[in-house]
């Protein structure tokens, strides 16, 4: 009896122990294994919108999906398969490029070459590796292809894609049938607009805590497509209401606008990197130089001086980084 007893004793104070021990901490990992990954205790977001050097004008290389860090997410904001997972909307996943095109979708319409790189996916890379190992960057991103800035507008886009190219109060030819695809694109998936696409899955992000810290904007190449203002004005509209819509103060983040192709300073010159002009405008606005940046694609047709090629958007992506860095987290 006295035995028994004994050995009870015995194996409820190993569990005991076994089961203190792995509440404290993980054990060290063996030699050539990774470490554990550490928790995750807070999240910081970034809007990012824009048309298609946004979207992922480059072809996805090797590297582009080895070694991307868990603390790099994007929301889903279309369902679908990317990069061989089916994703949800409202969803946070490892960011693996294509981050906005599906899978489907990859092969460019000359069928001479792949697309799904775009500067967000060495933004977010570039991030993680200099910020604290317990906050994850994730990303909200809503892009496509030739989208004029109206396109993004509150109360502007619905009336904007209402009637046929051209006409009163629209630049010349817009909206274009490649513009009126990604709103259809947004639209088929539940949404109102493109602008709330943004505002519902940024939303859900603060409602599971992520904090918006910032928003990343490339777009210029196809003008504002609506004349009642300019294009400066008609950004500051679209950053004030989203600030106003996501609970958060007038001019409280950072907006961060990438160049055109090789240091091109878009309309009325408000891309100049000097700041001083969008500033001018947007107090808490920066643009990062795209100087530089000539490689293009390869395929046919190319390079056409609009797209960034896959090796630029990498760089492009780190300007942003370098960027985002220095104003947030330096």
């Amino acid at each position: 009896m006295k035995k028994r007893i004994i050995l009870a004793v015995f194996s409820f104070a190993a569990i005991v122990v076994i089961g203190v021990s792995g509440c404290v901490a993980a054990p060290p990992a063996p030699a050539g294994e990774a470490a554990p990954e550490v928790p995750i205790r807070e999240r910081h977001v970034f809007i990012a919108f824009g048309q298609s050097n946004m979207q992922g004008p480059g072809t996805i290389r090797a590297q582009d999906r080895e070694g991307v860090s868990h603390r790099w997410q994007v929301m889903n904001v279309v369902g679908g398969r990317y990069a061989g997972v089916n994703q949800t909307p409202g969803q946070w996943y490892r960011a693996v490029p294509p981050l906005i095109i599906p899978d489907n979708s990859l092969n460019h319409w000359t069928n001479s070459f792949t697309i799904g790189l775009g500067p967000l996916d060495y933004f977010g890379r570039t991030l993680v590796e200099n910020t604290p190992e317990d906050i994850a960057i994730g990303v909200i991103a809503v892009a496509s292809g030739d989208l004029a800035l109206a396109a993004f507008h509150r109360t502007q886009a619905e009336a904007y894609f209402a009637s046929g190219a051209g006409g009163p109060g629209r630049e010349s030819n817009r909206p274009t049938a490649t513009e009126r695809q990604g709103w259809t694109r947004y639209r088929n998936a539940g949404y109102e607009s493109l602008y709330d696409a943004i505002i519902t899955n940024a939303r859900i992000a603060q409602e599971q805590g992520g904090i918006i810290k910032g928003i990343i904007v490339h777009q210029g190449e196809s003008g504002r497509g609506l004349t009642y203002t300019s294009w400066h004005e008609m950004l500051r509209e679209i950053y004030d209401d989203m600030l106003a819509d996501l609970g958060l103060e007038p001019n409280s983040i950072p907006i961060v606008l990438g160049q055109l192709w090789n240091g091109g300073n878009g309309p009325g010159g408000f891309l100049n990197p000097n700041n001083a002009l969008i500033q001018s405008v947007i107090p808490n606005a920066w643009v990062v130089s795209s100087a530089g940046l000539t490689q293009g694609r390869v395929g046919q047709g190319q390079p056409d001086n609009i797209h960034f090629g896959s090796a630029d958007l990498e760089g492009l992506g780190r300007r942003y980084a370098e960027k985002v860095l220095d104003l947030i987290y330096r």
